[in-house]
């Protein structure tokens, strides 16, 4: 393989980290995660929704711009709800899973805690998705004109990524804290 390519794939070769040892599609996670980002960049700045008049929003927004539109609306609870749910719990995931992968060595102290919120974080993963689609069911099925645009795909695609990198950086983290255990 590349000499650039494994670099992406397992990041510095001196560090013992998970990415170092992972073996088959799993090697490709970080490739993933950096996916993941992308889409959720791109969520976050396109237009996502064409509204006349649903929450009190008219126009063509971006989820930024709608939050900003709703702050200014009086409606800070939803536009905090928005915050939280699409911008902060998925980079908060994304983040610790790339620490993860590429940052800390699995001898770290950091790596146990980072391991542990990333099983909290895969947990509120759902509550998460439940909003995020109950708001485009919701929408969809309003008499106010909204149409939604494709970076609603990329926001519910960079979430089954994260999930996906998820599920797939647990059983990993369980080997080396199964195999950390036995030797003690």
């Amino acid at each position: 393989m590349h000499w650039f390519v494994e670099r992406i794939l397992v990041g510095r070769p001196d560090r013992q980290t998970i990415a170092k040892y992972a073996e088959g599609s799993d090697r490709y996670l970080g490739v993933f995660l950096l996916i993941s980002a992308a889409l959720l960049g791109l969520a976050l700045t396109q237009p996502i929704m064409t509204s006349n008049g649903f929450a009190g929003l008219d126009g063509s927004f971006s989820l930024l711009s709608a939050m900003a539109a709703l702050l200014k609306s009086g409606q800070g609870g939803i536009a905090l709800l928005i915050a939280v749910l699409s911008i902060l719990l998925p980079i908060v995931l994304l983040s610790t899973a790339f620490e993860l992968w590429y940052k800390y060595e699995l001898t770290d102290a950091k790596f146990l805690r980072k391991t542990q919120l990333l099983r909290q974080l895969g947990r509120l993963w759902f509550l998460s998705l439940f909003v995020i689609g109950a708001a485009i069911y919701l929408g969809t099925r309003a008499d106010s004109g909204l149409v939604l645009h494709v970076a609603v795909y990329y926001l519910l695609l960079s979430l089954a990524i994260q999930k996906l990198v998820a599920a797939r950086l647990q059983p990993m983290i369980n080997a080396v804290q199964f195999v950390d255990e036995d030797e003690s």
